[in-house]
This record gives structure tokens, C-alpha cells and sequence, in this order.
């Protein structure tokens, strides 16, 4: 049914419902709605997301909907290459196309503009998380909250996105899920700006991590997951910004303390971040033979691709007991152990690249407390 108000003319008594589609009625103190009736195409062409591909008549009521796409769309659908393992597009791509394709008639967007994130997302999904091909586990909008608030998509470069980008990036593969899903999404959007925070890593958790990275299958791996773990609880830096860290912005000076020098995105000024001692020597020890245009975490790739930290944790070993690995979890991980050891706040937002005390504030409750001797003695500070 349609939600758009458009003014009645108050001399009629009987609005006419089929004009505006809604109309408020004074007298029931309600709000009346023309019910519109579906395509009955989109009905059984949602079956063909159902992870068997549908049947007969699904699949023709699917490819008469691909028919009616304008030959613009349909050749601009068929040339997106996004910066993504190929082998992998290709098993997601026709349902991804056909996705697009269904909300496309509900919608006032392009296919430009909804080709891209779903496709991130699917591909997130199904080789991240795990999902299998079907819509109705896909496009859950539990699982896209998921994808936006914690795990969080980023620009094919490797950079992170704005909150108001991120919004877009929610409604857009929101209305592909209402499109091919509209049975099994919660009508109720969780606020960008209240999202969950992930929580740090207790000691024993940092333990059971350092077993994780020590326990990869191959030599590469081991380096990535001891990368990933240094440069985030190390030294606090987002997946975006380890996706995109090179050799040349890693200093190591004559005592061999490790400063990363982290390029701001967004107009906010560059920065510097002194890495936690405890995690120097594993860092140090990945960056050893890298060259200096290398990509720090994972050197053998060629482009700083989306989602390339989660997508490594996906593929990763995984022992029973392992905690998830996010990077918003690292990253707090690390705020929190420099709060604790007393880091000046202003010194903190800085190494950061905090604007506000928002996030310093949430994690305080991490935060173990001294004993009472010592809050006394912090106090009365100095004479």
C-alpha cells in the first residue's frame, strides 16, 4: 500500500481515495489507505531466492521481470566488476542481479546505485558469515544491521565510510530486502548513531587470540592474524585503516619503538601512533622483509579491497572457543588498555582520530578500577 499524503479538497465530503491513496477520516479518527495490488510476477519471482532457484514458473516470472529492465540498466547491471575474488562474484552475481532487479520497480533508485553495496553485502554474507544462498536468510534485516553498525562496509580502496554514507548503504540494501524479503524484516531501523559497541578483550580472550593467529594452517596466515592483531589492539587502528597501511608509513627508530603514521581520510588531519610495546616484535617481525609500497597486513595483494579484514577472518582457522574477531573489537581493546595505563585524554583522541569523548566515555566501564588507596592518591595529586 502507498504512504503518500497529498491534500483533499475540504469540500468533499467523500475524498476521493484513489487520488492520494491515504485520507484521514475525521470522524474514525483514522487513517485510510487504498490497498494496491502486486504484480503478480514479484510474488513468484521471489521464489527463485528461496537456495533451490525456484521453479518453472518462478524462474519465467523472473526472467520476464529481467525482460521489462531497460537495455541501459540491464547492460550497466551486467558490467559491474566490483573489487572482489571473481570465482566468488560468479557464484552470487544472478542472484544479486536478480535482486536488483525486483526492487528496481519498487523503488525511485538505479541500478548504479544498488548494485554495488548488495553486492558487498551478499558477498559478506555468504563468504563471511556463511549464509547460504537464500533471501530469506540473506536479506534478514538483523543481519544488515550487522553488516552497517559492527562490521561495516567500506569504499572498493580500502577506506572507511562516512556515518552519512553508511545510512545510505542501509536504506539502499534495505529496499532490496523489503523487495525480495518483505516477509522477514522488522519494521523498526536501528538508529546509525546507537550502535552496539564491541567489546574489548579481556586478558584471557587476548590469550585465546594470540593462539588463534600462532595456530593458522599456513605461514601466511599466521603473519596476517598476528598483523591484524598488533595494528588493532596494538596501536587502535580501524579495518579501514589497516586495509590500507603501506611499509613507508611504519617508523622504527633506534630503540625500535614502532610509530605509524595513519593518513586521515575525510579532511581530518593525519596522525601518529606509537604501538603498544607488547606488540611491537610481532609487528616488527611481519614488516621485516616487506618493501616499502607494501601493504603491511596481508603484503601480497595488489589493492587495498572492501572488507579485506573481515574477509580474512572469515576464511580463517577458527578453533572451538575462539572469540569473533572484528576489528571495532581490537581497536577498543586498545583504548581501553591506554586508558587504563592513565593516557592523557587529549593525547588518546589525537593517537585516535577522536573528535569527541563519546567512545572513550562508553569504554570507561571496561576500565579496571585502582584500589582505594590509589583513587586518593590520584586525587589529592600533587602539593
Amino acid at each position: 500500500m502507498t504512504t503518500s499524503l497529498s491534500p483533499q479538497n475540504p469540500n468533499s465530503s467523500s475524498p476521493d481515495l484513489s487520488a492520494a491513496g491515504v485520507f484521514y477520516d475525521a470522524k474514525a479518527e483514522l487513517l485510510r489507505y487504498a490497498e494496491t495490488a502486486e504484480d503478480p510476477r514479484f510474488a513468484a519471482g521471489r521464489m527463485t531466492f528461496d537456495g533451490t532457484g525456484g521453479t518453472p514458473a518462478a524462474k519465467a516470472a523472473m526472467e520476464s521481470i529481467r525482460a521489462d529492465l531497460t537495455p541501459d540498466a540491464e547492460r550497466k547491471m551486467s558490467a559491474y566488476r566490483p573489487e572482489l575474488p571473481a570465482d566468488n562474484v560468479a557464484v552470487i552475481r544472478n542472484f544479486v542481479e536478480n535482486a536488483v532487479a525486483i526492487a528496481l520497480p519498487l523503488t525511485s533508485y538505479t541500478v548504479e546505485t544498488l548494485i554495488r553495496p548488495c553486492m558487498a553485502f551478499v558477498y559478506w554474507a555468504v563468504f563471511v558469515v556463511g549464509c547460504p544462498l537464500d533471501a530469506r536468510v540473506v536479506f534478514e534485516r538483523a543481519l544488515i544491521e550487522q553488516y552497517i553498525h559492527s562490521d561495516g562496509p567500506a569504499r572498493e580502496d580500502g577506506t572507511a565510510l562516512t556515518d552519512g554514507t553508511l545510512r545510505n548503504y542501509r536504506a539502499w540494501i534495505l529496499r532490496v530486502a523489503e523487495a525480495v524479503n518483505p516477509d522477514n524484516n522488522p519494521r523498526n531501523t536501528k538508529p546509525l548513531t546507537s550502535r552496539a559497541m564491541d567489546e574489548p578483550y579481556d586478558d584471557d580472550e587476548q590469550f585465546v587470540l594470540d593462539r588463534w593467529a600462532d595456530g593458522q594452517t599456513t605461514a601466511y596466515m599466521r603473519q596476517g592474524a598476528n598483523t591484524l592483531i598488533a595494528l588493532g589492539a596494538g596501536a587502535g587502528l580501524s579495518s579501514g585503516e589497516i586495509a590500507v597501511l603501506r611499509r613507508d608509513a611504519v617508523a622504527v627508530d633506534d630503540n625500535r619503538h614502532i610509530t605509524i603514521r595513519v593518513t586521515a581520510t575525510g579532511g581530518a588531519p593525519d596522525r601518529d601512533v606509537v604501538v603498544a610495546a607488547k606488540h611491537e616484535k610481532r609487528l616488527a617481525k611481519a614488516m621485516k622483509h616487506l618493501a616499502a609500497d607494501d601493504f603491511v597486513f596481508l603484503p601480497n595483494r595488489k589493492a587495498a579491497v572492501n572488507d579485506v579484514v573481515s574477509a580474512f577472518v572469515g576464511r580463517s582457522f577458527k578453533p572451538s572457543g575462539t572469540p569473533a574477531v572484528t576489528g571495532r573489537g581490537l581497536r577498543n581493546t586498545w583504548l581501553v588498555e591506554r586508558i587504563a595505563d592513565r593516557v592523557d585524554v587529549f593525547t588518546l583522541m589525537e593517537a585516535a582520530g577522536l573528535q569527541s569523548l563519546e567512545s572513550i566515555s562508553r569504554l570507561a566501564t571496561y576500565v579496571p578500577r585502582p584500589d582505594a588507596e590509589t583513587r586518593t592518591a590520584q586525587l589529592r595529586g600533587k602539593k
